[in-house]
């Protein structure tokens, strides 16, 4: 094992999915500190989460017609 610690930013909250280092899907909850953006570290592998929030998409085009509902 190296050294080195994997940092992924994530734009799931509040839990964070990734396949561990043993092979198996581990979960890791994001927790906000101090006003910080959301974070999470893998005890086992310790691959360190970053919480980003997704940007909208100004480039989608969404076109009014049946089945869209205007809330």
């Amino acid at each position: 094992m190296s050294d080195k610690i994997a940092v992924r930013t994530v734009y799931d909250f509040p839990v964070a999915g990734h396949l561990c280092d043993d092979g198996t899907v581990r979960y890791v909850k994001l927790v906000r500190r101090s006003g910080q953006q959301p974070e999470g570290t893998c005890p086992l592998c310790k691959t360190s989460f970053l919480y980003r929030k997704p940007k909208a998409s100004k480039s989608a085009r969404h076109v009014d017609g049946e089945g869209i509902v205007h809330f």
